[in-house]
């Protein structure tokens, strides 16, 4: 993507990879993590040169998950059983996330419990800039984190009752 703004153009060639990491966990698909993040980072182009030099990670991840509440908004969800083996994620996530069930049990959270998740647990962003990324308060970010991993544990636990002998978190 050329903005023909120097800096935008940089900083394009710098996080790109990074953003679409962050969108492929909202989504769960790369095809739908990289319209996302291109439609996301047109939006913030229009706007560049008001965002803070120190704000600018921040400012293009707000604007990639509300790019991605304004597609689960206006698009049906993807049934689990469609999202396959062939996401992504195994390159960036390490062994706990390359299980693809982690990435099913992520795509059956609420949209915003699903974003904090992705912030706080992949992320590795403190609840302070998880809160400035969704656009909420600290509290809303704690809440939602912890209803979110509350629900992958109890999705966790139903798979381990239905498949004995697997091994899960504890």
């Amino acid at each position: 993507m050329r903005g023909g703004d120097p800096d935008f153009d940089e900083f394009v060639r710098e996080r790109h990879d990074q953003l679409l990491r962050y969108a492929v966990m909202l989504t769960g698909r790369r095809v739908d993590a990289e319209e996302i993040v291109q439609e996301a980072l047109m939006r913030c182009l229009a706007r560049w040169r008001l965002v803070r030099p120190d704000n600018k990670i921040a400012y293009a991840r707000k604007a990639v998950y509300h790019e991605f509440l304004r597609t689960v908004r206006n698009k049906p969800p993807v049934p689990v059983d469609e999202l396959g083996e062939h996401v992504d994620v195994a390159d960036f996530t390490g062994s706990v996330v390359a299980h693809s069930h982690v990435l099913q049990m992520l795509q059956q959270l609420p949209a915003r419990q699903r974003a904090a998740v992705v912030c706080r647990v992949f992320g590795d962003m403190t609840e302070a800039q998880a809160a400035k990324a969704l656009g909420c308060s600290v509290g809303t970010v704690k809440s939602l984190t912890s209803r979110g991993l509350a629900k992958i544990r109890s999705l966790w636990v139903a798979e381990e009752a239905a498949a004995p002998g697997r091994r899960g978190p504890k």
